[in-house]
């Protein structure tokens, strides 16, 4: 089981790097539906319980707002879509939040900061919006998961490419609603 935790933790690693370095929300939607399979396992597995409501957050929101901006899908099923999605993230966050009312703990606080950060920056259609988010999370997210190598690199790499980004960034792209 070992092997498969630290090769999940590894695939996370390489789904990061593809989440920010897409230069379109359409590309980078597609990288976060792979990156919240991988991450959904990978934290159920840890026992992060923050990082697996996030990771399903995370590919409810990216079903949602592809959904939205790049199909012609009627208001009505995105409504419904977002509805079911809700219900069923909110769920889990009751129990998440009681477990962690009943044995709270700094790494993990910073931990659901870190997904309420993520999951602001996913709803983001722009992409400067987006990738300061993304950089307030990797700091952030370096105290919830201190002392995971993965996590660690996970969370440099997302500081640095994002600040790169940001300095180098000419002008948002705007979001198109495009099939």
């Amino acid at each position: 089981m070992d092997v498969v935790v630290d090769v999940l933790g590894w695939t996370s690693v390489a789904f990061y790097i593809s989440l920010t370095i897409f230069n379109s929300m359409k590309a980078t939607r597609f990288a976060a539906f792979g990156s919240a399979a991988n991450d959904i396992i990978w934290a159920f597995l840890m026992g992060w319980h923050a990082k697996v409501i996030l990771n399903l957050s995370v590919a409810s929101i990216n079903t949602y707002r592809y959904a939205k901006d790049f199909t012609t899908v009627s208001h009505k099923l995105i409504m419904a879509l977002g509805a079911a999605m809700g219900l069923g993230i909110l769920t889990i966050l009751y129990f998440a939040v009681s477990s962690f009312i009943a044995e709270p703990t700094l790494a993990v606080a910073f931990q659901f900061a870190d997904l309420g950060v993520i999951l602001a920056a996913i709803y983001m259609t722009s992409l400067r919006k987006y990738r300061v988010l993304m950089l307030i999370s990797g700091l952030v997210g370096m105290v919830g998961y201190y002392g995971n190598p993965q996590m660690m690199i996970i969370k440099a790499m997302v500081i640095g490419i994002m600040s790169y980004k940001l300095i180098t960034q000419k002008e948002d792209e705007p979001v198109a609603a495009t099939a």
